[in-house]
């Protein structure tokens, strides 16, 4: 049994949740635990283990026996999570999915300090951006399985507002804190944590732009991102893939029934670099409709026109509205950079929906303002009036700074990091 491993987590969450939040924010996030642990304890046991499941498993119970582990460093590290997680509760893969479930939920406390810091006129919690975070149909699922996405986004995402924070605050402490935090995302995921390092290279070139009082113009973004597109590239090919790798990466990835731009193989570093604009268009929004062949690829298409959503309203947020240049500049090149170095390897969109859930969180936090509007709206529509006036004449006050905020952009668009 397992109810030691769900009392434990539930605790964790209740002393987080005291620390942090508003009601509503408290009860969404209980909600959506008890969501993840029914997945864990009563459908995880009857599905077909045809993911990465046993090899995490299998990790883990090696270890705590005692016995030489023969796997790639990514899953020994979250083979090594999962089994000191065995080593207080049962050996069972479905501890590690209720623990999950709690990372799931706590998720969406970095992503409200991010959104809050790109933003900062807008008001501190955004129940749109909550509902997406805690409840996106695909997260959710993968979230409650005995992977590391769940803790792989945690991490990355913390990392991010960890880094956000000492940026603002020029708090050198909090910047120390964000080693071994980086060190723990490049070991569950190496592209994350590379994909993290040029995000915050590039934030930090516009702060120092900024703090220089020289003019944030196009061309000077155009220069540092394209330094900082060389050092990527270079990071790419000399520390997380060789040329052979890539190839055999591509043949590797390219096998089941969710395969896409199958036999590609690149023949020179230019012709990877040619194919990489394309690629990352497939792995940010296939499936396309004509790859939907099984009820699986139907749950993966299902996502898509989330996605396509977010990204327009990621595009209209920074378009319409005010935001801090630091900030938004490091989640574009994160967004970009993640979407071009999966899509340069990817060719399965079974594996590219849970690579890409990250970066769907990202275009949540950058599309917040549009969000809170289509909030506002089916409020309205809905006819759903709060019983106490003071929260209607915040959600009024809110809709009106939002407004006040657009045209704010459309009359001063150099102020607002144009």
């Amino acid at each position: 049994m397992v109810v030691s491993a769900v009392l434990t987590a539930l605790v964790l969450l209740l002393l987080f949740l005291r620390l942090y939040g508003p009601k509503a924010y408290r009860f969404a996030a209980l909600l959506a635990f008890c969501g993840h642990t029914f997945v864990a304890v009563f459908i995880l046991p009857r599905l077909p283990y045809v993911w990465d499941i046993g090899q995490y498993h299998n990790v883990a119970i090696s270890l705590i026996s005692g016995e030489l582990v023969s796997a790639s460093s990514t899953v020994t590290t979250y083979g090594t999570f999962q089994g000191l997680l065995y080593v207080f509760f049962p050996a069972e893969p479905v501890t590690a999915a209720v623990f999950n479930g709690l990372f799931a939920v706590l998720v969406y406390i970095p992503v409200a300090y991010l959104y809050r810091s790109l933003y900062p006129w807008m008001s501190e919690h955004n129940y749109g951006v909550m509902a997406l975070i805690l409840y996106l149909p695909l997260p959710f699922l993968f979230f409650s399985l005995p992977m590391r996405d769940a803790l792989s986004a945690f991490s990355f995402l913390s990392f991010l507002a960890l880094g956000v924070y000492a940026f603002r605050e020029r708090d050198v402490a909090m910047g120390l804190t964000m080693v071994p935090l980086w060190a723990m995302v490049f070991l569950l995921r190496p592209e994350l944590g590379l994909v993290g390092l040029l995000g915050f290279g590039a934030a930090g070139s516009v702060d120092l732009i900024r703090t220089l009082k020289l003019e944030l113009s196009i061309p000077s973004l155009a220069v540092v991102l394209g330094g900082l597109g060389a050092l990527g590239f270079g990071l790419f090919a000399e520390v997380l893939y060789s040329f052979e790798r890539v190839n055999a990466e591509l043949a590797y990835r390219a096998q089941g029934g969710a395969v896409y731009l199958d036999g590609m193989q690149y023949s020179s570093w230019f012709d990877f670099l040619l194919a990489a604009p394309g690629r990352a268009l497939y792995f940010v929004f296939t499936p396309f409709p004509l790859h939907v062949e099984s009820v699986f690829h139907l749950l993966a298409f299902t996502a898509v026109p989330i996605v396509i959503v977010l990204f327009v309203g990621a595009v209209r947020s920074l378009y319409e509205c005010e935001f801090d240049e630091t900030v938004a500049v490091l989640l574009i090149v994160v967004f970009l950079a993640g979407s071009a170095g999966y899509g340069a390897i990817n060719s399965n969109f079974g594996t590219g929906v849970r690579h890409r859930m990250t970066f769907e969180f990202i275009l949540v936090v950058v599309a917040a303002p549009v969000i809170a509007r289509w909030e506002l709206l089916v409020r309205e529509w809905l006819g759903v009036v709060p019983r106490h006036g003071n929260e209607y004449d915040e959600q009024q006050r809110e809709a009106q700074e939002l407004d006040g905020h657009v045209k704010a952009r459309g009359e001063y668009p150099n102020e607002a990091g144009e």
